[in-house]
């Protein structure tokens, strides 16, 4: 299945949760076997590099689902990361049952293997309906952004913004005025705003 999906690097998924809803949002990101417990973390970094501040937490590895229950009890709003490579049919089945207390402020991140993935749609479908088209698969070939693609970027936001200027685009967001097109939340996390992606 994971060949059908598209494909992004820990950089371009942690572009994509900063601009996601949050408030229970599921991702999922497929990955071999070997890499799931890196690309946890490098999410993470990603993540808060973005945003700014520590609000990305990861669960790695996270053994068991009722393991990840129990966590979940005392876990802060922000982004999860969760090392779900170990999930096996029982893990996902549980959450299934007890996808009410998967619900939490914030974005939940499925870092998993295909195989899990595979068991994940399954024997899970009521979970798998709250993952929606946000199922990605690992590009092992797209490296950390560089400032210098950052910047590019942020030229190019410029260009399709123009008159408005970074300043501008903050202040319209801090006042609410700003547009909903997916590109100025993208320019809001480029210039480290992502606080202000609504």
């Amino acid at each position: 299945m994971s060949q059908t999906l598209p494909l992004v690097g820990a950089a371009e998924l942690a572009l994509r949760v900063q601009l996601l809803p949050a408030v229970s949002t599921y991702v999922v990101l497929l990955a071999p076997t070997d890499a799931v417990a890196a690309l946890v973390e490098e999410i993470v970094a990603e993540v808060q590099t973005l945003d700014g501040d520590d609000a990305t937490r990861a669960l790695a590895p996270c053994a068991h689902a009722a393991r990840l229950l129990h966590q979940l009890k005392t876990n802060a709003p922000g982004v999860l990361v969760v090392d779900a490579g170990t999930f096996v049919e029982t893990d996902w089945r549980l959450l299934d049952r007890r996808r009410s207390d998967l619900a939490r402020e914030g974005v939940t991140v499925f870092v998993t293997i295909p195989e899990s993935f595979d068991t994940l749609m399954r024997v899970a479908p009521n979970l798998a309906s709250w993952m929606g088209g946000q199922v990605f698969a690992w590009d092992p070939s797209a490296g950390v952004t560089s400032d210098a693609q950052k910047e590019q970027r942020l030229a190019s936001l410029r260009t399709w913004g123009a008159p408005l200027t970074d300043a501008k685009v903050i202040a319209a967001a801090e006042e609410g005025t700003l547009g909903r097109d997916p590109e100025f939340g993208e320019w809001l996390v480029l210039l480290g705003r992502g606080d202000l992606v609504r």
